[in-house]
């Protein structure tokens, strides 16, 4: 009958034992990396200066309501198309914000102009995909007006105070 024997070190079930917790602890390791690279923007420090800020925007969509403003939004390929029910005498301009609910680095804002008697048109830089909150107000930021766009879409969208 032979034995085996060779060292320990040169047989392979102890090596494969072994490497078992290293690529475990090499991934771990990894995953860290990758978190403190991509952090998520979600998380605010400043919790009370937010919540005070937040009871300020909020008075400008009272402000909207208060104007009796409705409008609608209709994003057609790289287009922005907001049409006011009313022509409730608005500037030249409308101001709009896009924001993605996850990645900030997306978010973007342009103008848009008045093309008629209530209707404004923005060239978006470019046609929005997915899930994305949208804000409406005007030069002074007086008033605001917003809605959740499920992006691409067919129809309008309506825009609201609440």
């Amino acid at each position: 009958m032979q034995h085996d024997t060779k060292p320990w070190y040169k047989q392979l079930w102890p090596w494969l034992l072994i490497s078992i917790p290293v690529i475990t602890a090499i991934k771990a390791i990894h995953t860290v990396v990758i978190m403190q690279q991509h952090s998520p923007d979600l998380v605010v420090d400043d919790y009370y200066k937010e919540g005070r800020a937040i009871n300020m925007q909020l008075a400008k969509y009272r402000e909207a309501e208060l104007r009796n403003l409705s409008a609608s939004i209709l994003i057609a390929g790289n287009q922005a198309l907001v049409r006011f029910e009313k022509n409730n005498s608005l500037s030249d301009k409308i101001h709009l914000d896009f924001y993605h609910p996850t990645l900030a680095a997306q978010d973007f804002a342009l103008d848009a102009e008045r093309s008629g008697a209530s209707l404004y048109v923005a060239k978006l830089p470019v046609a929005p995909q997915g899930k994305w909150q949208l804000v409406v107000s005007d030069d002074s930021k007086e008033w605001k007006l917003r809605a959740t766009l499920a992006l691409p879409a067919t129809t309008e969208t309506k825009l609201g105070y609440h």
